[in-house]
């Protein structure tokens, strides 16, 4: 009768056991599912992000038309780009922006070409700048504004940072949305040293 018993308890002892086992089971069985439907989330998300790119970066090849704002100091400005021989290149930021920041450093090869290689225009429509400013991150005499005429669409100071270089006639010879690395540096001086031997 002691055996029986003693048998009963094992069973509903490893019943309960077995019943454990599988509750976890089932617990990471979900949870693979869950991992592998937010992975298939991520890569829809990357896809529709990667359009959005091709969206708000200036296709290769497009002629743009003269950049007209106020520059930080409420004068008119307008960047013809056919009265330059020198290859344009815009930059759009802001102070507030994490990337922005990183980038001055990245572009200090860049912006040792202007002005005498390269015109630079900076587009930031945040807040006034104060002179210190300016020679902190390198703008110098190059162009900086603050405001921008309406039909500036191409260079949306909502999506920073963003860098557009534009040959002697205005034509987009390259564009770069976000953070700078040294293989973009690179791209860029590569593109205007080939506008220099036009």
């Amino acid at each position: 009768m002691a055996f029986r018993v003693l048998l009963a308890a094992l069973a509903r002892r490893l019943s309960l056991h077995l019943g454990v086992v599988a509750g976890l089971i089932a617990l990471d069985l979900l949870l693979v599912a869950a991992s592998l439907l937010a992975l298939r989330q991520n890569i829809e998300l990357r896809r529709a992000v990667a359009d959005d790119v091709l969206l708000l970066t200036p296709r290769t090849g497009s002629l743009e038309p003269p950049l007209e704002g106020e520059d930080w100091l409420g004068n008119p400005q307008k960047i013809a780009y056919q009265r330059d021989r020198r290859p344009t290149l815009v930059y759009t930021s802001t102070k507030e922006c994490p990337h922005c920041q990183e980038n001055w450093r990245a572009m200090l090869t860049v912006q040792a070409m202007a002005p005498s290689r390269l015109r630079m225009v900076y587009i930031d429509t945040g807040d006034r700048f104060a002179p210190k400013y300016l020679a902190e991150s390198g703008i110098g005499k190059s162009v900086l504004l603050t405001q921008l005429a309406s039909s500036a669409f191409l260079y949306d100071a909502r999506v920073v940072p963003q860098l557009v270089l534009l040959d002697r006639d205005g034509r987009v010879q390259w564009s770069h949305l976000g953070g700078l690395a040294p293989s973009d540096v690179s791209q860029a001086l590569s593109m205007i040293e080939h506008d220099q031997t036009k």
